[in-house]
């Protein structure tokens, strides 16, 4: 950030602006507000003024780096990156609002007699008609290509969630009181954590490969009892937020299993990201039951296709570098082996030709791209390398039976 000057900030903020169409604000070092586009930002009715409103949103956030994503009760999301200058801070830039979902009338009545809020219906339904919709995972990609116009450095989806704080902006801190209190309403309740012989057992199922054990296993959890609650908000949020436990703990599962570690990983971001997205208690339910199958199937997968060493060195690479060019003489380099040799003992061991294989795993990579996230075909056609969407689509239907519009739309 050094030698930045107001100019280049406003720069950044328009043509972020142009790029997504989301109220951009530059603070000074005081939260003074310097620059904001458009100029004329219609704010939630329901604050004095949107100023006032993010300096309360992201009070005590100063020295942090990476973006930091909050979300007001009123369901509108904002992210804020901090501007340091030879490590002093010098002001922050903040993008937003943006919703997840069109609001209805119906929603913003449900969402204002929640909070108990008296307010003009109709005044915050115009309000909302003009915030941008835009999902969570276009959202953080939205954080990190400003950070990247600020910083020159590439962020990761792992590094910005790591930053993504779950406590309430409008709690100035957190108190923890006695755990004793909270078992004596949690046996009042019937409210119980899972026994952890139970946690365990699933676990090693996922770790075994064992598809036919690991729902069986899951759904006697779920018979146990209520379950303990994660939030004093939202059941629902309770819900996501013991979810994105448990596929933690799946994901971890899932590597000792044999799964790659990049594919693992890769997959547990994205059933995250649509988790997040999710509104109802049964969609959670069943998001969690499929991503606790996937992760088995993979395990259960790798433990039938056990390979040589280069062989594994190439499938990793492959894995590693998906959205790369990649060719047989790379693979050869990294396995110290001959191109030729090298085909023809993959060809041996796998069954099917490296190519045939990038291929295949290209496919495998665009069906969680058009599962999981919000990316337009012609999007993952160049993700994914592909010369054009037309040779995309021949390649998809030949692995997969379909288009990938039919897939998309019968997911």
């Amino acid at each position: 950030m050094q030698g930045f000057t107001d100019e280049h900030l406003e720069f950044i903020c328009t043509v972020a602006h142009h790029l997504y169409n989301v109220p951009l604000y530059y603070f000074g070092e005081h939260n003074q507000l310097l620059h904001r586009i458009p100029v004329d930002i219609e704010h939630n009715p329901l604050f004095s003024s949107d100023h006032e409103m993010i300096a309360a949103l992201f009070d005590g956030t100063e020295d942090r780096r990476y973006p930091i994503i909050r979300e007001t009760v009123y369901l509108e999301k904002f992210f804020a990156i901090n501007l340091f200058v030879d490590d002093q801070r010098r002001g922050r830039l903040v993008a937003g609002p943006v919703i997840h979902f069109k609001m209805t009338e119906a929603i913003i009545h449900v969402t204002l007699s929640d909070l108990l809020t008296k307010a003009n219906n109709k005044e915050l339904s115009v309000y909302y008609d003009h915030v941008p919709v835009m999902s969570n995972y276009k959202f953080i990609n939205f954080a990190m290509v400003v950070y990247f116009m600020l910083y020159q450095e590439q962020l990761t989806l792992a590094d910005v969630l790591g930053n993504l704080e779950k406590d309430d902006w409008r709690k100035a801190a957190l108190e923890i009181e006695h755990p004793y209190h909270q078992i004596m309403d949690a046996r009042q309740n019937n409210l119980i954590h899972t026994e952890m012989h139970k946690e365990k057992k699933l676990l090693d199922f996922i770790r075994l490969g064992r598809t036919d054990k690991v729902l069986e296993t899951f759904h006697s959890i779920h018979k146990q009892g209520k379950k303990s609650v994660l939030s004093k908000t939202s059941y629902v949020r309770s819900q996501k937020n013991l979810a994105i436990s448990l596929i933690t703990l799946a994901t971890r599962a899932a590597v000792e299993g044999g799964v790659f570690q990049e594919i693992a990983y890769n997959l547990s971001d994205l059933y995250i990201l649509k988790l997040e997205e999710l509104t109802d208690s049964k969609a959670v339910d069943d998001l969690m039951e499929d991503a606790l199958l996937d992760f088995t199937k993979r395990v259960e997968h790798s433990k039938k296709n056990k390979y040589s060493k280069p062989i594994n060195i190439c499938q990793d690479y492959i894995f590693n570098h998906l959205h790369e060019r990649i060719t047989i003489a790379r693979l050869a380099e990294r396995t110290s082996l001959h191109p030729n040799y090298l085909s023809n003992l993959f060809k041996k061991e796998v069954g099917i030709s490296i190519s045939q294989f990038m291929l295949k795993t290209k496919i495998e990579e665009a069906q969680n791209l058009l599962t999981y996230s919000n990316y337009s075909l012609a999007e993952i056609a160049t993700l994914l390398n592909f010369n054009d969407q037309s040779y995309f689509a021949k390649v998809f239907k030949t692995y997969t039976g379909c288009t990938p519009k039919q897939f998309k739309d019968q997911k």
